[in-house]
């Protein structure tokens, strides 16, 4: 599972939901980085991904061997941080009830595997992504925010876990063979 792998099965979700639970009403759902934030956004359900951390509680990922006689695989654990905003071109309430229902949509897929995950990258059968709102104090969401360029949008931060890099090969260590050397001198 790759960090574009999460993030094209997330768009991908909040836009094949949207569209059977009444449609876009208008609406694009895209994956923003920082040059695509301009001063006149419209019409958009943006999935920003500002943070990529290392995931504390599952910094190793262990994978099923391809064969068993094939080496040991292993990944590096992430926590990807997202934030979900919306910008609206007729009202405000447009824009909250467009961001409620992509927040219902989170919370009610907030496990995805299996034919949720984006089928154009390689999962691996044990693969799933868990979605959750995530904690963004007041002062770090108008620091991110200032450092973007349209001014300060509602937006909501999620955090996906576990997300992993590509599999690499582990090396299985080598077996060890002990001997104990006893020496014992000789008397002339």
């Amino acid at each position: 599972m790759f960090i574009a792998g999460a993030s094209a099965t997330l768009r991908r979700l909040l836009e094949d939901q949207l569209v059977a639970s009444g449609g876009l009403d208008g609406y694009t759902v895209s994956l923003f980085s920082t040059r695509d934030f301009t001063p006149n956004l419209n019409s958009q359900v943006a999935l920003f991904l500002y943070r990529v951390e290392v995931d504390e509680a599952r910094r190793t990922v262990d994978l099923p061997r391809l064969a068993p006689n094939a080496p040991r695989r292993q990944a590096l654990g992430l926590e990807l941080h997202y934030l979900l905003t919306v910008w609206g071109l007729r009202d405000a309430e447009g824009e909250q009830v467009m961001l409620a229902r992509c927040m219902d949509i989170l919370d009610r897929h907030a496990v995805i595997t299996g034919p949720l995950l984006d089928p154009r990258y390689q999962w691996e059968p044990e693969d799933g992504l868990r979605v959750s709102m995530n904690h963004l104090s007041t002062e770090d969401m108008l620091r991110l925010w200032d450092s973007l360029e349209p001014p300060y949008q509602l937006s909501v931060p999620y955090v996906v876990r576990t997300a992993r890099l590509a599999a690499r090969e582990r090396a299985d260590p080598a077996i060890a063979d002990s001997r104990t050397l006893v020496f014992t001198p000789q008397v002339p």
